[in-house]
């Protein structure tokens, strides 16, 4: 009947041409996503070889926040707006509700802007191709860029597998400072220690920053290359297509999983293992899963929590979790990050903020601090508090929750490109996609140097143009031979996707990679596919509401200004403030002699970070030790710079520990009252230290020692004796994790031996 026809009949030649456009948009940013190395958005911020990162995140994410506030002003200025509820809509709102809350009462309100922009543009992103993707030709597209850009990390990995690692590996041992500088790395460090054993372990990353998020990425290519495997299998008993295109998309499909096994992550590799066990099940026993489907549901539940009680039992009984060194370290995550949430139990500690909360709550033996608890339940859980995990949550489960109790799949096969339309979009896609990567990629990655003209060229050639020549290849493979297949058997490819967000979502139990932007990406794009597939009646899930000339001039006027005021916002709150400020520390670093001027420049373009404060007053401090110590004013200067610092984030203990230093050299230059008016600021403020970092024996050591300035013996004793507590905590660790490997101490042997020392002292004078 007419009435059930969907409205996407009606949409005008502007309309479906300005919705393609949009669509090889998107697929061209997911492939960028993929194919550079943007990390989580708080380990860029913390990194300083990535200052441009957050700037080059921020960009793509307004881009893709932006599509969508596009689409909605053009929707609602048609004569017949339409919207597709996704089922994801309250989970968001939730979700960004939970998220503006927690950046109220963060520490690091930056952090917050960063971190709620770049996490959310894949969240809109999905709710805008479930709008555009009004065919299954379109989301076979989508699933056929996906897996291409599977071969691609594939063969990025290869590249560092077989020759990159060992090139890394020799540049460091000829060169460590080459490596160690822009990692901001000082030689001789734990963190020295820590970067040699990851850098010899050979870790397999490919475009991503761990071989963990490499191995996410790899598992969500699979299943998408297993959706169109089995789309050809079918296609062949069907006499649709030929055995060599069942072939290439095997040999496709090959090499993918070739890809994911030489990550080594072991978590990826098990999580997609499971993954297709269950997939295997669904194949022989569909019909009585379905049957019982409720009944599986449930157990299912019941088994997860279960295990979760049991897993939860043994951490608390053992105080790791069973398995290896990496199962140690993960219940340290787990258990502070729980302390966290505890202490911040309705709001969380705010998005972006984990870094800077975590050293509160950190065990006095464990060996690093983590941007993140390796652990995507409780990372959400700590800093968006349990609003923002249970709109996280819907934004999956309620999707998947429709596909699973749907009767029936009402997909409409009028919507369909036809075979030769199919073919022509897999034509201009993928070449537009091509031009995309060449294009951008290298903006974004640009070579630094000089060099001759042959290895400029070689360097073009495997840097950027190898990149897109594999995606064509990729693409090539697994859509040749397209004839009249460009449907989709719904049922097996929703299982397929199902199987892999759940792979993803499980291994991420374990780690942080679903949120770094190519596999966030990835995995809400899959998504918004099964939700396409499975379309509900039009009265179930859609709203249409006819509007007339004067509604629709008011709808683009008031479209029009609210369009403005949010791009005014995200330029002068999210985008020209750290474009600026990180555009100004860059060449602070490269123009010492104008540093001062140009880092107290980047820290007022952005009155919300605290990083240019910190860097100018830690340059100020580094100056005043070249002098002699003979410049005070040098010292006044660095104590205002750690005071901004620390107004713009009160949670970091570093800040605390740069401003106590300042105020003990301050108060070596003075004497009288003066002198103990200063060790007194100089204790309070190393206290504040200690207590944001209680489990540093540094910190201890340098509060004992002002304490013994001020002849608090009492005091003092007691910080010696907990920093020498958390120095033998830890080396007690070092040995159950390295063993047979040379002790590195943490604290320093000659402080160690000299806090042990301090205590005898103290210790007998108490007796006395």
């Amino acid at each position: 009947m007419k009435s059930e026809i969907d409205s996407d009949f009606s949409k005008s030649k502007g309309q479906k041409i300005f919705e393609y456009v949009l669509f090889i948009v998107c697929l061209c940013i997911i492939a960028l996503r993929v194919t550079i190395t943007e990390g989580i958005p708080v380990q860029s911020a913390l990194q300083p070889v990535n200052l441009g990162s957050p700037l080059v995140s921020l960009l793509i994410s307004g881009l893709l926040i932006f599509l969508v506030i596009i689409w909605f002003i053009w929707n609602f200025t048609r004569r017949r707006f339409s919207y597709h509820f996704s089922g994801m809509e309250i989970g968001l709102f939730l979700f960004i509700a939970a998220g503006l809350a927690a950046g109220f009462i963060a520490a690091n309100k930056r952090a917050v802007i960063t971190e709620m922009i770049i996490v959310t543009s894949p969240l809109f992103t999905a709710i805008l191709l479930t709008q555009i993707l009004d065919t299954q030709a379109k989301v076979k597209l989508v699933l056929i860029v996906i897996a291409a850009l599977g071969i691609v990390s594939a063969y990025q990995c290869s590249d560092q597998f077989f020759t990159g690692n060992q090139m890394t590996i020799g540049q460091y041992e000829s060169l460590p400072e080459s490596i160690l500088e822009p990692l901001g790395i000082e030689p001789g460090s734990f963190e020295q220690m820590l970067f040699e054993h990851r850098l010899y372990s050979r870790g397999i990353s490919g475009f991503f920053t761990t071989s963990n998020s490499a191995g996410s990425f790899a598992v969500l290519a699979l299943f998408a290359g297993l959706a169109l495997l089995l789309e050809k299998f079918r296609s062949l008993k069907a006499k649709q297509t030929g055995f060599k295109s069942l072939l290439f998309c095997f040999m496709a499909f090959g090499f993918i999983l070739f890809g994911l096994v030489i990550t080594r992550s072991k978590g990826a590799v098990l999580a997609a293992a499971v993954a297709v066990a269950a997939f295997l099940v669904y194949l022989c026993f569909a019909g009585w899963i379905k049957k019982h489907r409720k009944l599986i549901l449930i157990l299912l539940l019941v088994l997860a929590a279960v295990g979760s009680f049991l897993l939860v039992s043994y951490g608390l009984a053992n105080n790791r979790l069973p398995g290896g060194n990496s199962m140690l370290v993960r219940w340290q995550y787990w258990a502070a990050s729980a302390k966290m949430y505890a202490a911040h139990w309705l709001t969380g500690v705010g998005p972006g903020n984990f870094p800077y909360f975590y050293t509160h709550y950190k065990p006095d033996a464990a060996l690093e601090s983590v941007a993140d608890p390796h652990n995507f339940l409780l990372s959400i859980l700590s800093q968006y508090g349990l609003l923002g995990l249970v709109g996280f949550l819907a934004m999956i489960f309620i999707p998947v929750w429709r596909i699973l109790f749907s009767e029936t799949n009402s997909w409409r096969a009028e919507l369909d490109l036809s075979g030769v339309a199919f073919k022509k979009s897999t034509a201009y896609v993928p070449i537009c996609i091509a031009i995309c990567l060449l294009v951008f990629r290298p903006i974004v990655l640009p070579l630094k140097g000089s060099a001759s003209f042959e290895v400029l060229f070689y360097a073009i050639f495997v840097l950027y143009i190898s990149t897109a020549a594999v995606f064509l290849v990729g693409f090539w493979l697994l859509s040749n031979d397209i004839k009249t297949t460009n449907r989709l058997n719904s049922e097996v490819t929703s299982a397929a996707l199902i199987c892999g967000i759940a792979a993803v979502l499980l291994h991420n139990l374990i780690d942080f990679a679903i949120f770094e932007p190519g596999v966030s990406m990835t995995l809400w794009t899959i998504l918004a596919c099964l939700i396409v597939l499975y379309r509900r009646k039009k009265s179930q899930e859609k709203a249409v509401k006819k509007t007339n000339n004067v509604s629709r001039i008011l709808t683009a006027i008031a479209g029009g200004l609210l369009f403005s005021a949010l791009l005014y916002a995200y330029f002068a709150y999210a985008l020209i403030p750290v474009a600026r400020a990180s555009k100004l520390q860059r060449q602070a670093m490269s123009e010492p002699e104008d540093a001062h001027e140009l880092l107290a420049e980047a820290t007022e373009s952005d009155p919300l970070a605290h990083s240019a404060a910190k860097l100018n007053g830690r340059l100020y401090l580094w100056q005043y030790n070249q002098t002699g110590k003979r410049k005070a004013l040098l010292l006044q200067r660095a104590a205002e710079c750690f005071r901004i610092a620390i107004e713009r984030n009160k949670a970091d203990y570093k800040d605390y520990e740069y401003l106590a230093k300042v105020y003990v050299l301050l108060a070596e230059c003075s004497v009288g009252s003066d002198k103990e008016k200063l060790l007194r600021i100089a204790f309070d403020t190393a206290g504040r230290a200690v207590a944001f970092y209680p489990g540093n024996g540094r910190l201890r050591l340098r509060l004992a020692e002002i304490a013994e300035k001020l002849k608090n013996s009492e005091i003092a004793l007691a910080q010696y004796k907990k920093a020498v507590e958390i120095e033998d905590a830890y080396r007690e660790q070092f040995r159950i994790m390295y063993p047979g490997s040379a002790l590195f101490s943490r604290l320093g042997k000659e402080k160690y031996n000299l806090a042990k020392e301090r205590i005898r002292k103290l210790s007998s004078l108490s007796a006395d």
